[in-house]
């Protein structure tokens, strides 16, 4: 089955599933990272990875290599994955939070 033969709604899924398997894969990277050097080189990589695959116009042909891109990503996954310090989760989250606006005045 080719892309062409596809409803646009499912190339719309596909789509925004191979964009969520290439930010999950930054996010992931992002875990792993030492430091933003080490960061950019592999995210230059994973880019690379990308691209070499944007011109498939067979569908089974991508719908296989996503799934084996998220079995991939899945054996990355780090046992304590970065959290953005003002995200629930984070350090930082909740912290000083203003009063409610009735207890202000």
């Amino acid at each position: 089955m080719s892309f062409k033969s596809m409803s646009a709604v499912q190339a719309l899924a596909h789509r925004a599933r191979v964009m969520d398997l290439y930010r999950n894969s930054l996010r992931t990277c992002l875990s792993w990272a030492v430091d933003r050097e080490v960061f950019f080189a592999e995210a230059e990589k994973i880019r690379t990875r990308f691209d070499e695959n944007k011109n498939i116009s067979d569908f089974a042909v991508a719908l296989d290599k996503v799934k084996k891109g998220e079995a991939e990503l899945a054996g990355y996954a780090h046992p304590d994955m970065y959290t953005i310090p003002t995200n629930p989760g984070g350090s930082k989250y909740q912290r000083n939070i203003p009063p409610p606006p009735e207890l202000a005045h």
